[in-house]
């Protein structure tokens, strides 16, 4: 892999994991929920380096149908690399669901509301707005604020109470300091 591509996975792991971390604060969790949550954000990507050759090896900027089945298999190689290392059962719920949509629509089983282990609610929410703030391949980063309108619009992905505590965390003073997360 090369080495801007691990800088932008560890910035994007450590966003979603200051993110998270605070948002399950906001809610009012224990201090073993609000790091285990910390942790799954960290590591939730971490089986897209099994896929590194097939998702980057391209020059071009846009992801193929045959990239996309690739991209759809990383929850899962996280989920066997969180149990292979011995994370706990709940990290591993949270990366291997981090990608379902409360409406159902998303992967890798479709589930729907709260059949989505909450830790992976958190982190699709957290998840979502990372990836909105940073810099892509294929796009520029959006501003904080266009990144909440994108969100707004689909608001159906995400869990309306986690959604309210991603807000006010994101309106908070100290959201600089959470996605402040860029590699040197």
């Amino acid at each position: 892999m090369e080495e801007n591509m691990i800088k932008n996975a560890l910035s994007h792991g450590m966003c979603v994991s200051n993110m998270a971390y605070a948002i399950a604060k906001e809610m009012g969790f224990d201090d073993e929920f609000c790091r285990e949550i910390a942790i799954a954000g960290m590591i939730h990507d971490i089986g897209k380096i099994r896929l590194s050759s097939y998702l980057y090896g391209s020059d071009e900027n846009t992801l193929h149908i045959e990239q996309m089945k690739y991209v759809r298999m990383h929850s899962q190689l996280s989920y066997d690399i969180a149990k292979e290392k011995g994370f706990s059962e709940f990290v591993q719920e949270c990366v291997l669901y981090h990608h379902e949509n409360y409406d159902g629509s998303g992967y890798p089983e479709n589930l729907s509301g709260d059949a989505i282990p909450l830790g992976a609610r958190i982190i699709r929410v957290c998840d979502v707005f990372g990836a909105l703030i940073s810099d892509r391949a294929y796009r520029k980063a959006f501003s904080v604020g266009t990144a909440i309108e994108l969100m707004i619009d689909e608001v159906k992905n995400f869990d309306m109470e986690i959604f309210l505590a991603f807000q006010r965390v994101v309106n908070s003073a100290n959201i600089d300091k959470l996605i402040a997360t860029k590699w040197t």
